[in-house]
């Protein structure tokens, strides 16, 4: 049980108030995989699949039933979904009775899907659907939310909460809090303009559940008019099953309305080396504070150059100047003597990040970290099932500082490194892939064999088997030496992840081909226009873009919305923030951000559907029930 409670804590940790989420049920219970009673004088299930299927031999059939749905149950709450997927596929259904076929059904669609088989167990109950219809109402209402989940991870998400919302007032207790909390976890991670599509062509309990997602969802607007907004939807949606968590959300929100702060210095470098930089940042920090504008309150911001030495100088003539909370500096130096002032007088959002035991208590940082993106791609490849990886990298202390990010959180997830790489790019890159693959080998192997024998036998040179994926960081032009070369040396269905480096943000569709299969990660304000009136504003003033500096103006926007949300951000562990750079949340101080995935396709960036992370764990939720 405690085990299984664990899971569900990483499970329900997306709550999400206006920018900052809250969870809408205070109940912390996942829904139970069924407890299958095994057969008297056997209640002990064999460690090993071989031994269960030894003892399962030897048993008469319907000891052999009952003991294979006991011991799949006891294999899902170890987390062994394979063994427990065998065993039920060991079964014929048809030798069932109902109630054990709608537990085999009910388990192997929590097998398959805790193996992120979304495809199986959709098809799975369709082809049951008939029987299923002839269920009681609440064992059909568990196989909908099988299904629920199901479409949750293939990353259709309305489909998921159309079918949650039905079968919602038929499960019991426990599956309610796992439905309700789920529902909530999925609505904040809808794109806008999914979100605005649904609300318009839904009714009942789902438009108020959209609506109120949608009151939550704007970061740029006036804490005053939300809650405002929250009190309108509490008094039009009295019997809604989210009522009973308004007033803690309208708590929170009051707070940080009442410690927003009223003048904001922002300390970014308009000389010096940093100065483009700077200047892109405060063009997006003030696209955001025009847009606001246009809503609602908003601070008095003062702009400070900290492109000069004396950095601390600059600090104190924002706080002489009234300052009740700064932004910056941006450079690492900067934060790092910044940070070593012990406690601020003002709550500080430092633009980069620095490692630091000792952080003022109001010290904050946020950044536009790749090491963050690498290690979401190992959090991504791990919940896919991946075991081994190789890791190939440009020389250079950066590129290895990002590689070991990788790396170690890999390594932290069970994952093994069975090759790491490093390049110089022209024409060197071939050679390294190839040695990296063991091409050679392999080549070397087929000669001897034969030389030694006249059979006919297959000696096409292979790569090594021992890499699930590679982990490639590259920028565009590198990628494109790098992923050509792989698919020549017989690599070419060798999954390959890198971050938002190998993406130059414009598309470039004849040289892109080469990058073609290549998945990476990238913020939303880059790979969707999900954020129109944004990006509108944006266009109209800065009709050229930022260039390479596009990102870091996006990262203005969300520097500027952080600043009236850092409390919500920080006082629910839990929040966060649907930010243009990605979703925002806290930890130890430090935003971090989940990035958006898209792949390379025709030589173009083509954005995939976002599973979310509360999706993306339901599996292990499955497997920890």
């Amino acid at each position: 049980m405690e085990f299984r409670k664990a899971y569900l804590a990483a499970l329900l940790a997306v709550t999400i108030v206006a920018g900052c989420s809250t969870s809408p049920s205070s109940k912390t219970r996942v829904y139970e995989t069924p407890v299958v009673a095994a057969p008297d004088g056997l209640t002990e299930t064999p460690p090993a699949l071989t031994a269960a299927r030894s003892q399962l031999a030897s048993m008469d059939a319907d000891e052999r039933i009952a003991s294979t749905l006991s011991w799949a149950s006891s294999y899902l709450n170890e987390k062994q979904a394979a063994d427990a997927n065998q065993l039920l596929s060991d079964l014929n259904p048809e030798k069932l009775n109902s109630e054990q076929r709608f537990t085999w059904l009910l388990l192997s669609g929590r097998a398959q899907l805790s193996q992120q088989q979304t495809e199986k167990t959709l098809s799975l109950l369709q082809q049951h659907q008939e029987e299923i219809l002839q269920y009681p109402a609440e064992q059909q209402a568990q196989l909908d939310l099988l299904r629920a989940d199901a479409l949750a991870m293939k990353g259709e998400l309305l489909s998921s909460l159309q079918q949650r919302i039905a079968a919602h007032p038929l499960l019991g207790d426990e599956d309610q809090d796992y439905n309700h909390n789920m529902t909530w976890q999925l609505l904040m991670q809808m794109p806008n303009t999914e979100l605005d599509e649904a609300i318009d062509s839904s009714s009942g309990d789902l438009r108020g559940w959209l609506t109120l997602a949608q009151l939550y969802r704007d970061p740029i607007a006036d804490l005053d008019a939300q809650i405002t907004r929250l009190n309108q939807w509490s008094n039009q949606w009295r019997s809604h099953p989210a009522i009973d968590n308004v007033p803690q959300m309208l708590d929170a929100l009051e707070k940080a309305a009442s410690q927003r702060p009223s003048q904001v210095a922002i300390l970014l470098p308009t000389s010096g080396p940093l100065k483009n930089a700077g200047a892109a940042l405060q063009e997006g920090i003030m696209t955001a504070f025009y847009q606001q504008q246009k809503s609602g309150h908003t601070p008095t911001l003062r702009f400070y150059d900290s492109g000069s030495d004396d950095v601390l100088a600059v600090y104190q003539q924002a706080i002489t100047d009234g300052a009740d909370f700064i932004l910056g500096p941006l450079s690492k130096d900067n934060v790092a003597t910044i940070a070593s002032q012990g406690t601020l007088p003002v709550t500080t959002m430092a633009l980069n990040y620095i490692e630091t035991d000792n952080r003022p208590d109001n010290f904050f940082q946020f950044g536009l970290a790749p090491e963050d993106e690498a290690r979401q791609i190992a959090n991504h490849a791990a919940r896919n099932g991946a075991l081994q990886a190789g890791v190939l990298y440009p020389e250079g202390e950066w590129a290895a500082r990002v590689a070991n990010a990788f790396a170690n959180r890999w390594q932290e997830l069970g994952g093994s490194v069975t090759i790491t790489r490093t390049y110089q790019e022209g024409p060197s890159i071939g050679e390294t892939v190839k040695e990296m693959l063991l091409v050679s080998q392999s080549q070397q192997r087929g000669n001897a064999v034969s030389r030694f024998t006249s059979l006919k036998m297959d000696n096409q040179p292979r790569r090594r088997q021992d890499m699930d994926f590679l982990f490639l960081l590259a920028d565009p032009n590198q990628g494109r030496q790098v992923k050509p070369a792989l698919n020549f040396h017989y690599a070419k269905n060798l999954p390959v992840y890198s971050t938002s480096l190998i993406y130059s943000g414009e598309e470039d569709p004849r040289r892109d081909q080469d990058l073609n299969g290549i998945r990476f990660v990238d913020m939303p304000w880059i790979l969707t226009d999900d954020n129109q009136a944004l990006h509108e504003a944006a266009n109209e003033q800065w009709p050229d873009g930022h260039g390479r500096y596009e990102r870091l103006f996006a990262m203005g926007i969300d520097t500027y919305r952080l600043q009236g949300r850092l409390y919500l951000l920080n006082a629910l562990s839990s929040s966060e923030l649907p930010g243009v750079t990605g979703r925002l949340h806290m930890k130890n101080q430090r935003i971090v951000r989940e990035l958006n995935w898209a792949v390379f396709s025709s030589g173009k960036a083509k954005t995939l559907p976002q599973t979310t992370e509360a999706a993306q764990n339901i599996p292990r939720a499955i497997t920890s029930q």
